[in-house]
């Protein structure tokens, strides 16, 4: 009785060549000077980055037979886009802050091809028009802190008008 070779992890459900992606900027360990600096410290002390060892394990488990190509300058090499069935970029955190620019050149140079995402959180997701869009909308609100910037607003004007309420009632 003839077996195909046993596959292991998502390597099972997805056949053919499969290339991942890894972008890890420099500034995650070593942010510049300065108030920009601090910023993106905090922006990525938030987003709670795996490091690349344990993104290339992550992706090992999943994909043995597959290869991880790294990208620093957010351009993916002419061999991923032709050699690669399923092109996997690999989030060092859950929403993938830097990838923006990877997935616009992804989608470009490669339309005929799968694109997932393997995030730092372990979870696996096709990544289509939708949900980049998703993803832009919730890169920007990491980014710029709108929604507790809203909060912090709204307590500082909400909390004079609750005390005054509650000492006219004659609460402590």
């Amino acid at each position: 009785m003839n077996r195909e070779p046993s596959t292991t992890g998502l390597e099972a459900l997805i056949r053919g060549n499969t290339v991942g992606l890894l972008h890890i900027p420099k500034d995650y360990s070593s942010p510049p000077p300065g108030v920009a600096g601090a910023w993106r410290r905090h922006l990525v002390a938030n987003a709670v980055v795996r490091d690349r060892e344990y993104m290339m394990a992550l992706f090992n488990s999943h994909f043995p037979s597959g290869t991880v190509v790294d990208v620093d300058d957010g351009q993916i090499p002419p061999e991923v886009a032709s050699s690669a069935d399923n092109i996997v970029l690999l989030f060092p955190d859950s929403i993938g802050m830097d990838f923006g620019d990877i997935e616009r050149n992804v989608a470009v140079r490669c339309p005929s091809r799968r694109i997932l995402v393997l995030n730092g959180r372990r979870r696996f997701f096709n990544l289509d028009a939708k949900m980049r869009r998703r993803l832009a909308l919730r890169r920007f609100l990491e980014a710029t802190r709108i929604p507790e910037i809203v909060f912090f607003l709204v307590f500082v004007v909400a909390t004079p008008v609750l005390v005054v309420v509650d000492a006219l009632r004659g609460r402590r």
